[in-house]
């Protein structure tokens, strides 16, 4: 499926090595003219979702975090900081989600995004721009 479907790349020999996936894709999309045109997120997001959010709440237990308490200890840059220790060499980012008719902010609610790769290029370093306040509402 996507770019191995497209640019028939076998990776089962790679199965579940996102760096090992990403090097054989990448190799693919160079030998067929795209490097440097083509982009993509480097791990999986689902499979991100679960190992970064299991090691996430394991990290909120020890420290004797609990759904009281949860709201006022939650800091999104720790979130973060676990989904990039899940996915070597990629950074994530995000904020929490905005309701662009009112206003409000939800705490409850994080939109989290990871780095663009660009084939042949790296990554963009779009995690470290921020987003200027005005986008944030509807005027």
């Amino acid at each position: 499926m996507g770019y191995p479907g497209a640019l028939g790349v076998e990776l089962a020999d790679v199965k579940g090595d996102f760096p090992a996936i990403l090097k054989k894709v990448e190799k693919a999309v160079a030998d067929h003219g795209g490097a440097g045109r083509m982009g993509t997120w480097a791990f999986s997001y689902g499979y991100t979702n679960s190992v970064a959010l299991t090691e996430f709440g394991q990290q909120m237990v020890k420290a004797g975090v609990d759904h009281k308490n949860f709201a006022r200890k939650f800091k999104k840059e720790e979130l973060f900081a676990t989904y990039a220790k899940a996915t070597p060499g990629a950074e994530w980012n995000g904020s929490f989600y905005t309701d662009i008719q009112t206003g409000v902010v939800k705490k409850n609610h994080i939109l989290l995004y990871q780095d663009t790769y660009i084939f042949g290029k790296g990554y963009l370093q779009m995690t470290d721009v921020v987003v200027p306040e005005k986008y944030f509402t509807f005027k």
